[in-house]
């Protein structure tokens, strides 16, 4: 394995250690790796509008990381809605390495970036697809994923729709909302929601996770 930047090692480190996760050398190695080609990759194309290195280590690497500290690894596909960057599935894949990955990004150069990093990351059972959330939740995926997870500004009833079609039967959804946004949410009556998680360090953000009132897929 190629030496990563020291300082982007120590950022993530640092994050990490307040969570208590497992996280081996090679997974800090993945972990970096990542957030190099993110600094990389994002001087050509718009992948964040966070460019600070120790923001990134705690708005992204941190705020994913923060899901497996609530959620054991889910048994089944594990798919990432609206991946971007890569949060939070990328440093899920990473702790979660047994788990299968599904990446939904439509944009290409997004997508293209994604694919990049599962290579020089040696990432296997992860893979990226292009196809929009409405499509993915009528196509193959449908009735799939044990865990969906989503970061987002705002949530349509229409996506909720959509999420729930993507989830297998005990299928779980992990959306990293505002707080304002979350209250919102929590009374679409789509879903029977679970909890809701404060994420550390964070501006009024917290995670909601629920499971589908009904598994209808029509």
């Amino acid at each position: 394995m190629p030496d990563n930047d020291p300082e982007i090692t120590c950022l993530l480190r640092r994050v990490a250690a307040p969570l208590g996760l497992p996280i081996s050398e090679t997974q800090f190695w993945q972990l970096a790796t990542h957030f190099e080609l993110l600094l990389r990759w994002n001087q050509k194309i718009n992948l964040s509008a966070v460019r600070d290195p120790r923001r990134i280590a705690e708005r992204h690497f941190e705020e994913s990381l923060f899901l497996a500290t609530l959620l054991p690894a889910p048994v089944g596909l594990m798919i990432d809605v609206g991946s971007g960057a890569g949060f939070p599935g990328l440093p899920l894949k990473v702790v979660w390495p047994h788990v299968e990955t599904v990446l939904l990004e439509p944009n290409q150069k997004k997508a293209t970036f994604l694919k990049d990093v599962i290579r020089q990351c040696g990432l296997q059972r992860a893979s990226v697809s292009t196809d929009r959330l409405e499509v993915a939740a009528r196509g193959e995926l449908a009735g799939c994923a044990a865990l969906v997870t989503m970061r987002a500004v705002a949530v349509a009833h229409a996506d909720m729709e959509s999420l729930a079609r993507l989830l297998g039967e005990n299928g779980q959804v992990a959306l990293f909302l505002g707080e304002a946004d979350a209250e919102r949410v929590a009374h679409d009556s789509s879903f029977r929601w679970l909890r809701m998680d404060v994420i550390p360090n964070s501006l009024r953000r917290v995670i909601l996770t629920g499971t589908p009132a009904s598994l209808q897929r029509q």
